[in-house]
């Protein structure tokens, strides 16, 4: 499996962050992967809340279904896919002060296959899955600090 972690500090309050990224109807707002992403069931966020993703990859439509499995209130939350790629991603809020929060997003994949799998994860995924961790960090602070030009200078955390 490959782990991506990358962290950003985002000039608002943890709660606001917090509620903005566990609602799914939110997720294609910032995150560049997905052309998907919808809840299934009666349950939208928190424990056990699951959803329906699905994006582009390398010209290819990606399918999965990730379900929370932790989930602390302006703290942390864990999802898991039960379907396609095999992945678990971790988002981690901690508040520096009462209008600054640090976010860090960890994703942990790993593609089907041994020996072709990790050759194609080493020379092309992984880069991608950072650069597209890192895309979704700077457009959630966008988002979140109301600065749609925001641009990344130097990364700071990652």
């Amino acid at each position: 499996m490959a782990e991506i972690s990358k962290s950003i500090d985002i000039n608002a309050p943890v709660e606001d962050i917090f509620n903005f990224v566990t609602d799914p109807r939110n997720t294609i707002k910032y995150s560049p992967q997905f052309t998907k992403f919808e809840p299934v069931g009666p349950q939208e966020q928190g424990l056990g809340a699951k959803v329906e993703a699905a994006g582009n990859y390398m010209g290819v439509t990606v399918k999965t279904t990730l379900e929370v499995t932790e989930f602390e209130p302006n703290k942390r939350f864990v999802s898991r896919s039960t379907t396609g790629v095999k992945s678990t991603t971790i988002w981690e809020f901690r508040e520096i002060s009462p209008d600054k929060t640090e976010v860090k997003f960890t994703s942990d994949y790993s593609m089907p296959g041994r020996g072709l799998g990790w050759l194609l994860d080493k020379m092309l995924i992984e880069k991608d899955v950072e650069k597209t961790t890192i895309e979704t960090l700077v457009n959630l602070k966008k988002i979140m600090e109301k600065k749609p030009n925001l641009r990344p200078v130097a990364p700071a955390h990652w």
